[in-house]
């Protein structure tokens, strides 16, 4: 595939993720993903992975939502930069497992995601995003 082809792939898995369409947006992922996510310190692997990590945003965050700043990319890699906005309505799971309840409080980070996509499928996410900036707007550190 041309990059212009896998920046509109990736394009509409962001629409997906923004209409909480959770199977859509996993179906643009290979089976056997890597996703390498902020505050995680091991790869996850495969889309069950995936959907999980997902989830779990979108459980702490009811309204996520993505917006593209710009995106980019060479050969099979695809980078994009967005706004990432949020509210904190539901728990969240923190560093070690422990469970953070509800702040009510909104946040509004800069994500960036780098892709790399074969036969139109994403199979390695490289996230990154402001992890200390939302914590903070979110009033989880003192």
């Amino acid at each position: 595939m041309t990059v212009e082809e896998n920046l509109r792939l990736i394009d509409a898995r962001m629409e997906a993720f923004n209409a909480h369409d959770l199977d859509r947006f996993l179906d643009f992922h290979a089976e056997s993903v890597i996703i390498n996510a902020a505050g995680r310190p091991e790869p996850m692997k495969g889309r069950a992975a995936g959907r999980e990590l997902v989830r779990g945003f979108l459980t702490a965050f009811p309204d996520l939502h993505l917006r593209k700043e710009r995106s980019f990319g060479q050969g099979d890699w695809v980078c994009v930069e967005h706004t990432l906005t949020g509210t904190h309505k539901g728990p969240l799971q923190g560093p070690g497992g422990q469970m953070v309840p509800a702040t009510n409080r909104s946040f509004r980070i800069p994500d960036c995601t780098v892709f790399k996509l074969e036969g139109g499928k994403v199979t390695e996410v490289h996230g990154y995003f402001d992890l200390l900036g939302m914590m903070a707007q979110l009033g989880l550190m003192s």
